[in-house]
């Protein structure tokens, strides 16, 4: 089988969500190929995805030996960490960072992960060891500090994804993160995504995207309820798939096309459910509205509503205060502000000074 039919192959099952498959069908050509260190990097992603971790260790140290790059080391470090092997973990990771050198690319999550292999090592009161010291634990030529792997199960997190015509928006249903400590890297066809779990696992997910997109019009967010992850298309063609080599028919979209007979829009997603998605849409956008908010943010977003809610009058009656007192005063009355210059408020217990220009 030719590369680009295996690679193909393998991202159809992948998209459709049935990695163990694309993992049989690997291991058939591995057979046939058994010095291809790209079958082993496929397998030990695959294997990651199964959280067969051990299985993905030894396939991805099998790419490294057989002269793979960076990535590797990254599928290398993930699949340590997993296992309990900080130490080694933290190596690898080393590794594959100065492999990388400069051109990161997709690889710019090392740092990410490399600070978790710290903070585990840390707790473990093992921080002070040294390269040559981490070396000799792995060697066992000393005795090797006991470090239990996480006995948690990575808890199966499902994303899915829709799409409109200028973006696909990827929702991954995880609860209780953090924003900081989410990490997402985008690349011209690559998404990366990484966060600590609260259960202590680690969670991950590797995407390469079946189409380019534009990575500075690409942005996530993080609700109590999920990661939203939306990607700028970088070209306005319809997705069959989300993942895979772009190579399978797609055509521009049309914003009209929905509507020309009278059905719903369909869009391709990975979920074998058929979904409304204007009414989905609708429910993201009430969620959105929904979101308690608490200090500076909540007030922003009372201002925003009514500025994008207001006449037109409410709006010039909002800038003109604003400005002309500094920003200390905001008035929805045109009738109270046209005919005269707003004066500076300061809040009670603050004096306004004019500084000399």
């Amino acid at each position: 089988m030719s590369h680009s039919t295996l690679q193909s192959e393998v991202n159809k099952l992948n998209a459709e969500g049935q990695t163990l498959q694309a993992v049989e069908v690997i291991t058939s050509e591995i057979k046939v190929n058994p010095e291809n260190p790209e079958l082993f990097l496929q397998r030990a992603q695959n294997l990651l995805k199964l959280e067969k971790f051990k299985e993905a260790s030894s396939d991805a140290a099998r790419a490294l030996a057989l002269g793979a790059g960076a990535e590797a080391h990254l599928v290398h470090g993930k699949a340590l960490f997993n296992l309990g092997e900080y130490v080694e973990s933290l190596e690898t990771f080393n590794k594959g960072k100065a492999k990388a050198g400069s051109d990161l690319g997709g690889f710019d999550q090392f740092g990410q992960w490399t600070v978790w292999c710290e903070e585990r090592i840390k707790k473990l009161g093992i921080s002070d060891i040294s390269s040559e010291a981490a070396k000799k634990v792995s060697g066992n030529t000393m005795e090797k500090p006991e470090v239990a792997p996480n006995t948690m199960p990575v808890p199966k997190i499902k994303h899915d994804w829709y799409q409109t015509e200028s973006h696909v928006i990827i929702t991954i249903l995880v609860k209780n993160l953090k924003k900081e400590d989410v990490k997402i890297d985008f690349t011209d066809k690559t998404v990366s995504v990484s966060a600590p779990l609260p259960s202590g696992s680690e969670y991950s997910l590797e995407l390469d995207m079946c189409h380019p997109i534009n990575p500075s019009g690409s942005s996530f967010r993080v609700v109590p309820s999920k990661i939203e992850v939306k990607l700028k298309k970088a070209d306005g063609i319809r997705w069959t798939a989300l993942e895979g080599d772009g190579a399978t028919p797609s055509v521009k979209s049309n914003p009209t096309a929905a509507s020309t007979d009278g059905k719903i829009a369909s869009y391709p997603s990975s979920s074998t459910k058929k979904h409304d998605w204007n009414k989905l849409e609708a429910e993201v956008k009430k969620e959105e509205e929904e979101e308690k908010l608490e200090g500076d943010a909540a007030l922003n977003q009372l201002f925003q509503k009514i500025y994008g809610q207001g006449s037109d009058e409410t709006r010039r009656a909002m800038n003109k205060s604003f400005m002309e007192s500094g920003g200390t005063v905001l008035s929805t009355n045109w009738k109270e502000v046209a005919g005269q210059k707003v004066e500076v408020k300061p809040p009670d217990g603050m004096e306004y000074k004019q500084w000399d220009q």
